[in-house]
């Protein structure tokens, strides 16, 4: 996995509780195939959660997971929520299931993290987010690329004032999903997905460029249909006003080559970045053929940590200590970014985004 000595910007607790000490958290997973894996490899690395069971419709999915943990297996979630001892189920399910499924977990006092995107609505994300209030539970949503260090140091660079008065920011969240998944899969069914490529990876700029600049108010954004069957949306483009009258661009597509781009251009500098690596430029250092000086940063070699600290600091919720990544009303707020995104495709407009305090 990684290396756990990594250090962590965020404070830690130790994952001690008032009266026993160290503590070792029993989750189910639920979800096992594709990106089940990344989770499944957090939860192993992490010393504070101990997979208790683990659950996919998949049975040869579910068979190999009960010998890498050692633990029970089952195929129905319901089961799953039978199962005695547990602190939390982590949902790493389609979207479409998240509300039925963290409801029935709140309904048997179980704490949950659920994979981005929250839900497939943002009702849907409200009222997941109401229910984990009224039951006195914890709720956790997986926006893992708050937890890369390529972020922290964007994060850095902004807070040190070192770009200026940040004018512009670009995102481009794409891959090729439409040349190796079938077409029956939920990601590429509208019903299951709405507005496919935005909801699976551009929901990731999103969140990441709101944490950084602040709200988007207001999205202008236009579709089309490219390697899918006529009127499944698989590439967008938009433009988007920040509450502070900052622009920005947005660009995800399911048609070309995996991309995860952000670039935040500034009256001092200008950084690009991908989830492990980037430049920083100072504005006085830059000729007119875009050359000079530049701080490069490289974090490949932490490939997969940010799994591995986003589990520790759900082992930290668990243990009563504030969540230090995306909050449940953040991921809320980016989904409703993705909401008004589809309403501007749908009618040829200007959408004004919904802010997250009227909702929740």
């Amino acid at each position: 996995m990684t290396n756990k000595t990594l250090s962590d910007p965020e404070p830690k607790t130790g994952l001690r509780t008032p009266d026993s000490g160290p503590r070792t958290f029993k989750i189910a997973i639920v979800g096992l195939g594709g990106h089940g894996g990344s989770i499944q490899r957090s939860a192993e690395a992490c010393d504070a959660i101990e997979v208790a069971i683990v659950c996919d419709t998949n049975r040869e999915e579910v068979e190999k997971s009960v010998r890498r943990f050692n633990c029970a297996g089952v195929t129905d979630y319901a089961e799953v929520l039978r199962f005695d001892g547990l602190d939390a189920v982590v949902l790493v399910t389609p979207n479409h299931l998240h509300l039925e499924q963290t409801l029935a977990a709140f309904d048997r006092g179980l704490n949950v993290f659920v994979e981005k995107p929250i839900a497939n609505n943002v009702d849907d994300g409200v009222a997941m987010l109401q229910a984990a209030r009224d039951a006195g539970l914890k709720f956790v949503v997986g926006h893992n690329m708050r937890y890369s260090r390529a972020y922290w140091r964007m994060r850095e660079l902004v807070s040190e004032g070192k770009l200026g008065d940040i004018i512009s920011t670009e995102i481009h969240f794409s891959a090729d999903n439409t040349r190796w998944m079938p077409k029956s899969a939920w990601r590429l069914r509208p019903d299951l997905c709405p507005l496919l490529p935005v909801m699976q990876l551009g929901i990731h700029g999103i969140d990441l460029v709101q944490s950084l600049i602040g709200p988007i108010d207001e999205v202008t954004a236009m579709a089309g249909s490219y390697t899918t069957e006529p009127g499944v949306i698989d590439g967008l483009v938009a433009a988007v006003r920040f509450a502070n009258g900052r622009l920005g661009t947005i660009v995800s597509n399911y048609c070309t080559q995996v991309a995860f781009d952000f670039r935040l251009s500034g009256t001092e500098g200008t950084i690009f970045s991908t989830p492990h690596r980037g430049w920083f430029r100072k504005s006085t250092d830059t000729t007119s053929q875009c050359e000079g000086p530049k701080e490069r940063f490289d974090f490949r070699a932490y490939d997969g940590e940010s799994y591995l600290l986003q589990m520790e600091a759900f082992a930290e919720v668990l243990a009563g200590s504030r969540f230090s990544g995306a909050s449940a009303e953040d991921a809320i707020s980016a989904l409703a970014v993705v909401e008004a995104l589809h309403q501007s495709v749908e009618a040829g407009r200007p959408v004004r985004v919904a802010p997250v305090r009227e909702m929740v």
